[in-house]
C-alpha cells in the first residue's frame, strides 16, 4: 500500500510541473501578443523548484521503503523541509503569483 500511496504522489508533483509547463507557454504568447515584460520566465524557476522537491519526494519515498537504511540524515525531518517543503512552496508561490499577473484581466471581464 505505501507503494501505491509514494507513486501517486509522485504522478500529482510531475502533474504540477506539467501544468507549469503549459502556463509557461500560453504565459508567453499571451505575453508577445500583449507585449508585457516576459515574466513568464519565472514558470521555468518554479519548475525547476518543483524539480527539486520530485527528487526529494523519490528519496524520501526510497528511504520510506527501505525501513530505515540509509544515512542519518535522510531520516531527519528538517532535511525534507528544506529540499522538499520549501522548494514546492516557492514553486507553488511563483506559479500564483505569475499566472495572477498574466490572467487576472480573465476575473474582471
Amino acid at each position: 500500500m505505501k507503494v501505491v500511496a509514494a507513486l501517486a504522489g509522485s504522478l500529482g508533483l510531475l502533474s504540477l510541473i506539467l501544468a507549469s509547463w503549459v502556463l509557461a507557454q500560453l504565459s508567453k504568447r499571451l505575453g508577445e501578443v500583449t507585449k508585457m515584460p516576459r515574466y513568464y520566465r519565472g514558470f521555468y524557476i518554479s519548475i525547476a523548484c518543483l524539480t527539486v522537491a520530485v527528487m526529494a519526494h523519490f528519496l524520501r519515498m526510497s528511504v520510506f521503503l527501505a525501513d530505515e537504511m540509509g544515512p542519518p540524515l535522510l531520516h531527519e525531518d528538517a532535511f525534507y523541509l528544506v529540499v522538499y517543503y520549501i522548494p514546492l512552496a516557492v514553486g507553488m508561490t511563483l506559479d500564483l503569483l505569475i499566472a495572477w499577473r498574466y490572467w487576472s484581466w480573465l476575473l474582471r471581464e
